[in-house]
């Protein structure tokens, strides 16, 4: 029995970068909370302020497509370091500049 269906890929939503990420699970799911940090410098009663904007996307998971995607992720990350040289991760977050910002993310949940 031949059988057509139709595929309609849904484009409105943009891509969305992540610089954190938080993982929780439970025995039927995991959820990936991606995260943008975003700083600005906001004018408060005449004072500048400095002030952390967070956007989220959160994916859940069945934990057995988290298994999948880890495997499927890990091939892919082999593959570009083939390519493109091994990936380095610093080993501990930089120390606020002189104007106070923090070049790179700490661990923490917001959202």
């Amino acid at each position: 029995m031949e059988r057509n269906v139709n595929v309609q890929i849904d484009h409105r939503e943009s891509g969305f970068y992540s610089d954190s990420i938080s993982i929780i699970y439970n025995p039927s799911k995991f959820i990936l909370d991606f995260k943008q940090n975003t700083p600005r410098i906001d004018q408060i009663h005449g004072k500048s302020q400095e002030t952390i904007v967070v956007k989220h996307k959160v994916i859940l998971l069945d934990v057995k497509f988290a298994k999948i995607f880890l495997n499927t992720l890990k091939k892919s990350i082999e593959g570009y370091e083939k390519k493109h040289g091994e990936i380095k991760i610093p080993k501990t977050p930089k120390k606020p500049d002189k104007g106070g910002i923090i070049t790179s993310k700490e661990e923490g949940y917001i959202g």
